[in-house]
């Protein structure tokens, strides 16, 4: 207890270093310019303490005669220097390893480690540091924003969300997931070359890194899986040296905010008049006086409400805070043959809708033992999560009910003398708009999950040539499902009937690979050759018993319950081979050539089709290292050319999905006979595997010594052969049949900018900038069709980028004005609908900055999406009911209709000034909220997803501590503020719906913004 308040303390009043050391100063000079270096950093051997160079390539910092210096700069060897006995001023002259930046390692396919210089294709690493800026509980949310290419959005706001992720557009226009549950557009995830089909559980602290492998071209060598690019996860591990222990904790609030507008001119009745006994909002005008709110209680007392709208919005009081605890240990250590990482996390959250939580505690072991030539790596992650959430209810009724509505009036739903009892309860409505505190007590969704995930990895170095590597890995999750509503005995449709549904859901899947590699150098030809062999099964079983009217209140069985039970079970299997090979020529570490293959054997296909095979090829280029001009130009520190092509097999059925499932049918065709009947899509056995072919451009260049960096690609992928359900004559006996059809086509800009604006002794700021432009579009659907239906009013059209949103608008003249109708003056409907352009946004920036003095380091992660459209499901219940601000605009009078014409003539308008609308009332405008170009909204939006301000312990005082190696304290927000476009009164346009983007739905939660602190403690 002791030495956590002297941290503390520390923290807060730093002393200065022992008065025994004296200054070490000096000049860090570039040997060839003999200019100086700026941002230099200068270390003492063993030590923490540090110091950086100035913009004239100077440092002062304490040390002791004798210490040892090293000097590092990117882009430069480094170099040691001892500090010598009396104070006298140091000249170091560091020369430029024009090689440096290439021999950058990435994580690539297969989870093997290689130089960045031989990639033809782009990749991205994101540190473990730029991950936990925002301290997220899911990994996922850490990348947001922060590469090029990279979207991810969020499902909505409940605890535990969900998330999308989509590398470089979208490819398939399936939105069906395979055995794995994964997304058809959705990247591969290895998590120390091992996939897995989800990675949002993994405990953030965990991860060392992680390389984001853009695209197919990057990600060949994984077929199938890898077609949409892959997350390169790498896990921290041990290293040789002293043990080390840290802890830390994070502590963040959540609070929800950017609710829907909604009008506070009128409370609850209809006609203009008041109601007590309605929901809707088309009362009289608020007028500050005591209303009447339902009926009479049962002992006699009338609930009353004050008949205006508070300052504040009342549907926040429906929410409350969220809470999000992180507490984390990891103990790590090795010697020369082995090494071990242990840790340890435990996460426990509390949702914005009362009673919402999730526990999750997570353990990890990785471990490495050399025998020699025989190196081996393990680890193991265990992991079990808690959900115990109310799935829908709450939410959906509050954006409806008028703007005085009292929440803590119903809160007490249980006393039967309170207006929130279902027997008391203002509107005898079942469904949503019950008491939303009941629906948020009386029906619960719990999900408890257990993942059990390892690898096991060993590596005979075979010849000093040659080495095969054998790797297997286990993935398993077991999920069990509990759905229940609560009974209560009530009268009509207040009477709320008990239910229970019990679920689970058992999934495994088994990975290995077997690998042989092969490296030998011939004159000035590096060659690298890669054979190896895959082996893929997943298997998932379903199953569930329901009862929807139980006999009892609080009492969740299936035997007391009355009728029949229901439910079912089913069971899945799938099994991929492949075998696949690399080789790579380097010329005089200047020009690199790659070519891939692979053939798998996948089941879900049919024998005649399953095998298939798809090669690539790419190449790079560093010219700063083969053109003497470029390395002359003393302003350009690396130049790197690369192009890739490649041609990727992509399957996206489901097991079992090219057979024909008969289902039993009683009584078919007659009396007690059992009867099968077919299903009625033609299973189509002839279906192929639809291929992705890719071709990617790119440049890479270090400027001004390695202070800025710009990576620039462009990419152009074709996927043909789309698997998808196609409408058929019903005279063939089917409705749809599985067809090869559809084309969807992506050409990509991306760039990428970072560098250093100051970099001095005690400053340095970092930007970086990225940016991303998609053409998404749709070339070609099945039987030359126009368009097809995604979702709701979500659609795939030729010509336009998928997906477009499709939607009913009012007729217009050539100028965009309304015409109305001549006698009513009301808006006409157009016959057609209309397309207001992209559900995806195609301009995608972000912008990242960070700050470091003294210890103190602030950092920032910006991103805006602009050129999309949005759909809220929303909005039309408030033109229903009345809360929608459009239907107080002009006081529930007849209107002219602003920007309107009138047709007199085919073809010949004239500006509409006198006619009025036929009214405006709830009648009126529950048309207008039927038009869904009202309810869509441009989804252009600019915010601040990350915000960290810390501050770290001087390394002199941690020295001088003896006990702690570092310490630091932080605060930390997300979500901070959004710009939205003008017309957007919505909500946050990033959310999506049932894997549709672009599409809020009726029964998503408003988004929220956290804000808390962090610590963390060496030792």
């Amino acid at each position: 207890m002791k030495k956590i308040v002297l941290i503390v303390c520390v923290l807060f009043a730093s002393t200065q270093t022992n008065a025994q050391h004296f200054h070490a100063s000096g000049t860090v000079i570039e040997d060839y310019s003999k200019n100086p270096l700026p941002g230099a950093t200068i270390q003492i051997k063993d030590r923490p303490t540090t110091a950086v160079t100035d913009q004239d390539g100077k440092f002062r910092m304490y040390a002791n005669p004798g210490d040892v210096l090293i000097i590092r700069f990117i882009g430069f060897l480094s170099k040691e220097v001892i500090v010598p006995e009396a104070e006298e001023e140091l000249i170091i002259y560091l020369k430029e390893n024009a090689t440096l930046l290439s021999e950058v390692e990435v994580v690539g396919a297969l989870g093997i480690s290689r130089s960045a210089k031989e990639l033809g294709s782009s990749s991205k690493i994101v540190e473990s540091e730029e991950l936990n800026q925002g301290k997220v509980v899911n990994p996922i949310f850490g990348l947001s924003g922060k590469v090029a290419g990279l979207r991810i959005n969020m499902y909505d706001s409940k605890v535990d969300p969900a998330a999308q992720v989509v590398l470089r557009g979208n490819r398939s226009l399936q939105r069906s997931s395979g055995i794995d549950g994964r997304n058809p557009n959705e990247p591969i995830y290895v998590v120390d070359g091992v996939p897995i089909p989800d990675i949002s559980r993994l405990n953030p602290n965990d991860i060392e890194s992680i390389t984001v492998l853009k695209g197919a071209n990057a990600a060949a060598l994984y077929g199938s899986e890898g077609v949409n690019g892959a997350l390169m996860i790498t896990t921290k591990r041990g290293t040789k040296g002293k043990g080390q222990v840290r802890v830390s904790n994070t502590t963040t609030f959540s609070n929800v905010y950017l609710l829907p507008e909604a009008q506070t001119v009128y409370g609850q009745g209809n006609n203009g008049v008041y109601s007590p006994v309605t929901f809707e909002s088309w009362g009289p005008a608020f007028d500050g006086s005591m209303q009447p709110f339902g009926t009479p209680l049962p002992d006699g007392t009338q609930p009353m409400v004050l008949f205006a709208a508070p300052e504040r919005d009342n549907r926040l009081n429906l929410f409350q805070q969220g809470l999000n605890l992180q507490n984390d240990v990891s103990f790590s250590g090795g010697d020369d043959i082995s090494t071990y990482f242990l840790s340890a996390q435990h996460v426990r959250q509390t949702g914005i809708i009362p009673d919402d939580k999730n526990e999750r505690v997570n353990l990890r072991f990785n471990g490495s033992r050399n025998f020699g030539k025989l190196r081996t790596s393990y680890n193991i992650n265990f992991i079990n999560n808690r959900k115990d959430v109310t799935p829908d209810g709450p939410w959906i009724s509050a954006y409806r009910f008028p703007a005085n509505f009292d929440y803590d009036l119903i809160r007490n739903w249980q006393d039967p003398n309170s207006p929130g009892n279902p027997n008391n309860y203002f509107i005898p409505n079942g469904s949503w708009l019950r008491n939303p505190y009941f629906l948020i007590d009386n029906i619960r969704q719990t999900n408890q999950q257990q993942i059990l995930n390892g690898k096991i990895e060993f590596s005979y170095q075979v010849t000093p040539w040659m080495e095969i590597l054998y790797r297997a890995g286990m993935y398993a999750s077991m999920d069990e499902i509990r759905n229940t509503t609560n009974k209560y005995e009530a009268p009509g449709t207040r009477n709320t009937p008990g239910s229970v549904n019990d679920q689970s859901l058992t999934y495994r899947r088994f990975n290995s690979d077997l690998i042989m590699s092969i490296k030998k150098d011939i004159g000035t030809v590096s060659n690298r050759l890669l054979i190896g062999h895959n082996l893929r099964t997943d298997y998932r079983k379903q199953h569930n018993v329901a009862a929807t009217n139980l006999l009892y209140t609080d009492i969740f069985n299936q035997s007391s319950r009355v009728g029949e039970l229901t439910g079912g079970s089913s069971l899945s299997e799938q099994r991929s081979l492949a075998v696949y090979a690399e080789y790579v020529a380097g010329y005089k570490d200047l020009l690199y050539l790659t070519f891939t293959g692979r053939n798998d054997w996948i089941s879900t296909l049919s024998k005649e089709n399953r095998s298939f095979f798809y090669p690539g090829i790419s190449a790079s280029f560093i010219a700063s290292e083969a053109i003497p001009a470029i390395r002359q130009q003393r302003k350009i520190s690396y130049t790197k050319l690369y192009a890739s092509w490649n041609k990727t097999g992509n399957v996206t059925l489901s097991p079992y999905q090219l057979n024909n499932p008969y289902s039993q049918l009683n009584g078919f065709p007659f009396g007690n006979t059992v009867g099968f009947l077919p299903g009625l899509t033609n299973p189509n056995p002839g279906i192929l595997p639809e291929f992705v072919t890719s071709y990617e451009l790119g440049l890479q260049v270090g400027l001004f010594n390695h202070r800025l960096y710009l990576d620039a690609a462009y990419v152009y992928t074709d996927s043909d052969g789309q698997i998808s359900n196609a409408n058929v004559s019903r005279a063939t006996g089917y409705n749809a049949m599985l067809v090869n059809s559809g084309r969807v086509t992506n050409n990509i800009i991306e760039l990428t900018l970072s560098g250093d604006v100051v970099r001095n002794m005690e400053w340095t700021w970092n930007m970086g900038f990225n940016f991303t432009y998609t053409n998404n579009m749709v070339r070609e659907l099945y039987g030359g069709a126009d368009f097809r239906q995604n979702f709701r009013q979500s659609y795939a059209f030729v010509g336009h980028q998928f997906p477009t949103l499709w939607v009913s608008d009012y007729q217009r003249d050539p100028q965009g004005r309304v015409v109305v109708d001549a006698e009513t003056g009301d808006p006409l409907v157009a016959e057609e609908n209309v397309i207001l352009g992209p559900m995806v946004p195609p301009y995608i920036f972000g912008l990242s900055t960070q700050v470091n003095y003294k210890g103190f380091t602030l950092a920032a992660q910006f991103e805006s999406r602009l050129g999309g459209w949005f759909y809220s499901e929303t909005v039309p219940p408030m033109y229903e009911f009345g809360t929608h601000p459009i239907t107080a605009q002009y006081g529930r009078e007849a209107f002219v209709w602003p920007n309107s014409v009138i047709e007199v003539s085919p073809g010949e308008y004239v500006e509409n000034t006198e006619l009025l609308t036929s009214g405006g009332g709830k009648e009126f405008w529950t048309r207008q909220g039927a038009v869904q170009s009202n309810t869509a909204a441009k989804a252009d939006f600019f915010k601040l997803r990350e915000l960290n301000l810390s501050y770290s312990l001087p390394p002199a005082v941690v020295d001088r501590m003896g006990f702690l190696s570092e310490a630091s304290l932080g605060l930390v927000a997300t979500n901070l503020f959004i710009i939205r476009h003008k017309d957007n009164n919505i909500g946050d346009p990033e959310y999506l719906y049932n894997n549709t983007d672009g599409y809020y739905s009726f029964r998503q939660l408003p988004p929220m913004r956290t804000y808390g602190m962090t610590f963390l403690a060496s030792f």
